[in-house]
């Protein structure tokens, strides 16, 4: 709803500006006529009074509808935990995943990218990691890992998919190791 006014009040401000527009070329080639108009409303004071007034009301609505409940535009993600509405920045619950990866002396790098669907989440994992893993199992055992640290420390429980994407194998693969450990 909040995003309707917004755009509805940029519409109405539009149209005001493009008004005023023309009424300014309109004046450059009729000043007579704009003489006698503003000596009407000189006389007529309530009603300048009033344009004036709904001009500032609909700058103020257009300007509070595109700010409040957001830090800076940036999206967050919304549920409802034991009878209360949490809100977590994306970014925060992106960054809480990215150092999962820490956990894993297989993994180079992660990089999270969580996406909300509806009353669900989404979660894409891109992987850099060493040659000589054992690639399902690490992929296993990061996504339980994964939702269990989101289930447990955000309280996120509708995750509906989590998947991980291998871009690069780093190094050559060498003896086997016990890479997939958490003790990393």
């Amino acid at each position: 709803m909040r995003r309707f006014v917004h755009i509805v009040t940029g519409l109405a401000l539009l149209v005001l500006l493009l008004g005023l527009g023309v009424a300014m070329i309109h004046m450059a080639y009729y000043p007579d006529h704009w003489a006698q108009c503003l000596a009407d409303w000189r006389e007529e004071r309530g009603w300048g009074l009033l344009a004036g007034l709904g001009v500032i009301a609909l700058v103020l609505v257009h300007v509070v509808s595109g700010c409040v409940g957001r830090a800076h535009g940036e999206p967050y993600l919304s549920f409802q935990h034991n009878g209360t509405t949490v809100s977590i920045l994306l970014r925060a619950v992106n960054e809480f995943i990215g150092k999962i990866g820490d956990e894993f002396a297989a993994i180079v790098s992660l990089k999270p990218c969580v996406h909300a669907r509806g009353r669900s989440i989404d979660i894409d994992l891109e992987l850099r990691i060493r040659a000589g893993t054992q690639i399902p199992e690490l992929c296993q055992l990061l996504q339980e890992r994964v939702r269990d640290s989101l289930q447990q420390n955000m309280g996120l429980t509708n995750i509906k998919h989590i998947r991980v994407q291998v871009k690069e194998l780093v190094g050559e693969a060498g003896p086997q190791e016990d890479l997939l450990d958490g003790d990393a």
